[in-house]
């Protein structure tokens, strides 16, 4: 008899494990977010995209399901984009440059020497300067879940180490595709060449450019200390990354689930930042262990750098819509 009853509560307890199961699965096909991510999974980008979908299934109780699609499966940054803007995917990640078509106000995040150090960028594009970013970005159509870090770009080569500004003259550098990033390094002396990042290993083998700027952890995971001698760190820009979602498909959610997904955003984003700082440290101590250069530059030559940098505002901000100038002031007195 008491093995009758035993087998009924087992039978009992696995028809409620299943009854629970299918209800969290028809919960599930509720709403479907899709993140393209075009970065590497293990890049603090893709371990945030994972961390992002764990908080809005649990939060959401199962009623939200996430798809994060890793390293540029779902098309390149402005094809994904645009995938948002149309409303044929929720969500996408993608640095700021590839944005500024959209929403050239972006454009302002990305002038050389704008960030006073890695604290304040973040405080800064949480707050009110922030918050106007976010405001252009809705008005095209996205959005916004933050801003999220990639951190300072430094520049590489196979020359020499770039101590001062006289160094970079004559070197091919592959660079943003903003006006104002090939801009900045034209008045340094060198020859910017902007070309797609997956390029960008074969073409500094091969010599067809001879240095390229990116941040540790890029510069790391591409192994282009195979391919490159010296890394100077000139810390000129941080372009950080915009994780945005269609606006039509945020304001269908009910009230309690925007809440969950505006939630895990903040969170995921003060857990990246974070992350991508630690990334950052540990790759750099790789690169010179992997044989690489490293050099910093002295405090006279970095004002020489920033000088530069400064006498092109003006003209940058013609690029960033028509109240250009009034954000650019508000980002550089934040940075003060």
């Amino acid at each position: 008899m008491k093995s009758h009853h035993r087998s009924f509560h087992v039978v009992f307890a696995l028809i409620v494990v299943f009854l629970l199961a299918s209800t969290v699965s028809v919960q599930a096909a509720e709403y479907r977010i899709r993140v393209a991510n075009p970065v590497a999974a293990d890049h603090s980008w893709g371990r945030g995209a994972e961390f992002f979908k764990q908080e809005v299934e649990k939060a959401s109780g199962g009623k939200i399901s996430v798809e994060v699609h890793h390293a540029g499966a779902l098309g390149k940054v402005r094809e994904t984009m645009e995938m948002v803007r149309m409303g044929t995917l929720e969500s996408a990640l993608g640095g700021v440059a590839n944005f500024q078509r959209n929403v050239p106000e972006l454009g302002i995040t990305v002038l050389p020497y704008l960030w006073k150090d890695l604290k304040r960028q973040f405080e800064v594009l949480e707050g009110p300067p922030g918050k106007e970013l976010e405001k252009r970005m809705l008005a095209a159509g996205f959005h916004s879940l933050g801003f999220w870090d990639n951190g300072f770009r430094h520049v590489s080569n196979n020359r020499k180490p770039i101590e001062t500004v006289d160094d970079l003259k004559g070197l091919k550098i592959r660079t943003l595709p903003t006006p104002v990033h090939t801009g900045f390094f034209k008045a340094c002396g060198a020859a910017p060449t902007p070309m797609d990042f997956t390029e960008l290993f074969e073409a500094l083998r091969s010599g067809v450019v001879d240095a390229q700027e990116n941040p540790p952890s890029m510069t790391y995971t591409a192994r282009f200390y195979e391919v490159q001698k010296y890394y100077s760190l000139t810390g000129h820009v941080n372009e950080v990354g915009c994780f945005i979602m269609n606006k039509t498909f945020f304001d269908k959610l009910p009230k309690d689930l925007q809440a969950v997904v505006d939630a895990a955003a903040r969170k995921t984003r003060a857990w990246q930042w974070a992350e991508n700082d630690k990334d950052n440290a540990k790759y750099l101590k790789e690169m010179e262990k992997a044989g690489m250069k490293v050099n910093t530059l002295s405090e006279a030559e970095l004002a020489k750098f920033r000088k530069i940098a400064l006498e092109l505002y003006p003209e940058a901000i013609k690029d960033f819509g028509k109240d250009g100038k009034m954000l650019t002031d508000m980002f550089v007195k934040a940075n003060q």
